[in-house]
């Protein structure tokens, strides 16, 4: 055999041998990006947190062991029966709870040497328990479905200040349901159908109290109608009354006006006259004057005792 294929052999023969130890001893782990893992040699933890990536450890004596740290779903049912929660009005009720849960990577190597995800879940389930039907009994069972949330919200809070000393951290809380026993269920729909019939009651008594108000509405803004228009019709009169009287003043005034207008006119016509008369009786004298003679004739001619007319003596001559 030539000195090549020894050398071949040789070489074939120790890369054999590093594949069996790869494959046998595997001393190569990947820690995933979403993971954090212990190294442990003769199956003692190390304290060292071994982050995402390729990890090695000692072949045949060692391993490593790896820890999510995405948020793991735990569901937990409170059940209907003498274990069930006790509502504040002594029904018993029951419940479902989903609560999202994760490791904290900061106290991994805790979780490795004090912990399993076995007896983890045990304590939270046993938390979640004791906070639900603490919480439960606060309220009515008629209160529940209304408050679903905020008793999430307490029982939340309440097992995280349970487990703020554990090696986890609660992220979320759902209550996905509430129930309660077959017998509840017959008082609910009976309590349910009453309260219908009275809210019905109570209806037709608020449609009959509006109708009347209605009607009570509508009569009085017909009273008040009619009272507006007597009154328009009294005012109506009032001013056409008031007009007539007006009128009468004015046509009386004007009468008046005109009678004095008359009087004054007829007393500026007899004064006219009286002035005439004055001028004609001065006209004549004037003209009397102016033809007398000097003899005084008597305002009234005397007759003859033997009734014939007495003779005046002439007038000189002048």
């Amino acid at each position: 055999m030539s000195g090549n294929v020894k050398k071949l052999i040789k070489t074939v023969i120790i890369i054999a041998a590093v594949v069996v130890v790869l494959f046998v001893c595997n001393p190569v782990s990947c820690v995933g990006a979403t993971e954090r893992g212990i190294r442990y040699t003769f199956s003692k933890a190390g304290e060292e947190v071994l982050m995402p990536g390729i990890q090695f450890h000692a072949p045949l004596v060692g391993s490593i062991k790896t820890w999510s740290i995405v948020p793991n779903e735990l569901a937990i049912d409170v059940p209907i029966n003498s274990a069930g929660a006790i509502s504040k009005d002594n029904q018993i009720i029951g419940v479902r709870l989903v609560v999202y849960w994760q490791y904290d990577e900061n106290a991994i190597y805790t979780i490795a040497t004090e912990y399993t995800e076995s007896s983890i879940k045990n304590l939270l389930a046993s938390e979640a328990n004791s906070a639900i039907k603490t919480i439960i009994g606060t309220y009515t069972i008629f209160d529940l479905a209304a408050n679903q949330s905020v008793i999430g919200e307490k029982v939340l809070q309440l097992i995280n200040d349970h487990v703020v000393s554990r090696p986890i951290k609660i992220s979320q809380l759902n209550i996905s349901n509430f129930d309660w026993s077959p017998e509840f269920d017959i008082q609910i729909n009976a309590t349910m159908e009453a309260a219908q019939r009275v809210r019905q009651a109570e209806q037709q008594a608020n449609i009959a109290e509006q109708e009347n108000r209605r009607l009570a509405i509508e009569a009085e803004a017909a009273a008040k109608a009619q009272i507006a228009k007597a009154e328009g019709d009294l005012k109506e009169a009032e001013l056409n009354a008031q007009a007539i009287i007006v009128r009468a003043n004015a046509e009386r005034d004007a009468k008046i006006a005109e009678g004095e207008g008359v009087q004054q006119y007829n007393q500026l016509i007899a004064q006219n006259l009286q002035t005439e008369i004055r001028i004609r009786e001065l006209e004549i004298e004037l003209e009397r004057a102016k033809r007398w003679n000097g003899v005084e004739v008597p305002a009234y001619i005397p007759l003859n005792p033997a009734g014939g007319v007495v003779t005046l003596p002439a007038a000189p001559a002048r």
